[in-house]
């Protein structure tokens, strides 16, 4: 067998925090370990299960072909079994949030539910001959996990709404510098005097006499705050500094974009995203400790991907997406 470095499943759809809600009456009655005892819940049916599991191992093939599944992940386990125990966490989560959510009374409304319904609609109406075979599941399947996704994100929604996480393009404001380094402070000074007096061109001044690996580097506010990161943050766009001595070089820098409204912006949407991600874990780790899910049908040990399925369905979680956001 080929043996690769483990690749994590596929599943973005939803935060790596969603764990979720109620469950309906179609899905059978399982006891869930829980730390020192067990606890009668409803756990997901096998057809259930494999509407995901059909969904991730046909994302992998179309991109690696069914030969992915020949690869070893170390310790003798082998990729398919990697890719339905990460649904099996997924779906535990799921569980988990739903829970949660059933218990702050959080669940879809009638006009929810009747998008959910439209969405079970179109992912019913896509599925092959092939599919249904393979996946066998029923329309009120799909609509079980469509409604329990949608409580999971209504539940992570609610928690980080009570967080101020608006940040300022102040706090996060990425810009972007040429740079000219010598370790010679007389030939700094011929530099600064050709480019401010002379008004010769400072990016071809860079390339024929700086010393530095780079030229032009991109600089965000944090923590490190040394001369030259303040320096920057204080020119104009186009204003070029006076000499800045740092250990033994010399730098001259100017700034060509003072705010760089792309990258400021995935900057800012990142530290969001952390934010939420914290303000949902202080809410969250305390109600796993108090649950620690753990599926124990004896389906998730059973399925493997030892033969070809004919089933090409992929689009669960982006019909989701596209219909509902």
């Amino acid at each position: 067998m080929m043996k690769i470095n483990g690749k994590k499943i596929l599943i973005r759809s939803i935060a790596a925090l969603l764990c979720l809600c109620a469950a309906l009456s179609f899905v059978s009655c399982k006891g869930m370990e829980l730390e020192n005892k067990t606890e009668i819940v409803e756990e997901y049916t096998l057809p259930q299960a494999m509407i995901l599991i059909a969904n991730e191992r046909n994302k992998y093939e179309s991109v690696y072909s069914p030969e992915i599944w020949k690869v070893s992940i170390g310790d003798e386990n082998s990729f398919d079994r990697l890719t339905v125990q990460n649904v099996r966490q997924f779906m535990e989560r799921l569980k988990l949030l739903c829970m949660l959510a059933e218990e702050k009374g959080i669940t879809a409304t009638s006009q929810e539910r009747d998008i959910i319904r439209q969405v079970t609609d179109e992912y019913m109406k896509g599925l092959t001959e092939e599919d249904a075979a393979y996946i066998g599941c029923t329309r009120a399947d799909v609509q079980k996990l469509y409604t329990d996704y949608f409580v999971a994100e209504k539940l992570i929604k609610s928690i980080i709404g009570e967080v101020d996480s608006e940040i300022s393009d102040s706090e996060v404001k990425v810009i972007r510098i040429q740079q000219i380094g010598t370790a010679d402070l007389k030939k700094a000074k011929a530099i600064l005097k050709r480019i401010k007096i002379d008004k010769e061109s400072f990016s071809s001044m860079a390339g024929r006499y700086s010393e530095t690996e780079d030229i032009e580097i991109t600089l965000m506010r944090d923590r490190d705050n040394g001369l030259i990161k303040r320096t920057a943050f204080s020119l104009e766009e186009g204003q070029v500094s006076n000499i800045l001595a740092v250990g033994d070089m010399y730098y001259i820098i100017k700034c060509v974009d003072g705010y760089d409204e792309e990258e400021t912006l995935e900057r800012k949407n990142k530290l969001s995203r952390a934010l939420n991600t914290t303000a949902a874990e202080k809410v969250l780790s305390p109600y796993q400790r108090e649950h620690n899910i753990v599926f124990i049908e004896k389906y998730w040990n059973e399925i493997d991907f030892s033969e070809e399925s004919g089933s090409t369905v992929q689009n669960f979680f982006d019909l989701y997406k596209e219909m509902i956001g």
